[in-house]
């Protein structure tokens, strides 16, 4: 029996036109915000409320509609806000492991047999040639 998997997943459904309801309500917050200070101060001092309300609509729509790497930029404000509110100072703590030292004291006897170092070297040697001799023979 196939089953319909949905799709889209990540996508908001658009519920009020064009709009998601988040996004809706940051557009209409921020407009009934800037209609009431136009009601307020911005009869009398127009500068003024331009100013205040151009900076509130450049918000506004920022956080509704603009994604930074496929994310909601109110999402990259929270983790910018994490970001600088939390500490940063990583401290490596080392394990403690136990160190296995092993100590050679070297004695008299010992000392006697380094002095010698090519003491061997001519049995070595005539191993060397027998062996060679075997190979020429073959």
């Amino acid at each position: 029996m196939q089953y319909r998997v949905p799709q889209f997943i990540e996508e908001e459904s658009k519920i009020m036109g064009p709009l998601t309801v988040k996004q809706a309500i940051i557009v209409g917050l921020s407009g009934g915000l800037i209609f009431i200070m136009y009601f307020s101060f911005g009869e009398t001092s127009m500068f003024l409320f331009l100013v205040l309300s151009g900076i509130i609509a450049g918000a506004a729509i920022a956080m509704a509609f603009l994604k930074i790497d496929g994310r909601p930029f109110t999402q990259m404000m929270t983790y910018f806000m994490n970001f600088t509110i939390m500490p940063k100072l990583y401290i490596w703590k080392r394990k403690e492991t136990p160190v296995f030292l092993s100590v050679k004291l070297k004695t008299p006897i010992d000392m006697e047999k380094e002095k010698d170092p090519f003491k061997g070297l001519e049995q070595r040697k005539g191993k060397l040639n027998k062996l060679q001799n075997k190979i020429e023979l073959l």
